[in-house]
């Protein structure tokens, strides 16, 4: 998974983060937005960019799993990632946190 990922950057509005990824049949954008951000992983308000891009590469294996499952076709739009991507495992699956699932096990 991660050589799925081919680029990751901050918007010019400083909304979160876009990336792309190799998906079946090419390249498919993604959108996590700053609100996303702050719910799913305890982002802190007016973040910096900087610190927005740290916390998206530290959960980069949830993200690009859970943008991955929400779009796995290569599509012509920028996808976007929502709260509930990751917090609909919650009562899903033991062990489940407010971020989906256990991060330590995604973490390298």
């Amino acid at each position: 998974m991660g050589s799925a990922l081919v680029w990751a950057a901050i918007p010019h509005n400083s909304d979160g983060v876009v990336f792309q990824v190799r998906v079946i049949r090419g390249l498919q954008r993604f959108h996590i937005s700053r609100r996303a951000l702050e719910e799913a992983f305890d982002l802190a308000p007016r973040a910096t960019d900087a610190r927005q891009l740290e916390l998206f590469y530290q959960h980069k294996t949830l993200i690009l799993s859970r943008a991955m499952q929400k779009r796995p076709i290569a599509g012509a739009d920028t996808a976007a990632l929502q709260t509930a991507d990751f917090t609909t495992l919650e009562q899903a699956e033991p062990g489940a946190t407010a971020y989906g699932l256990e991060t330590q096990s995604y973490l390298a």
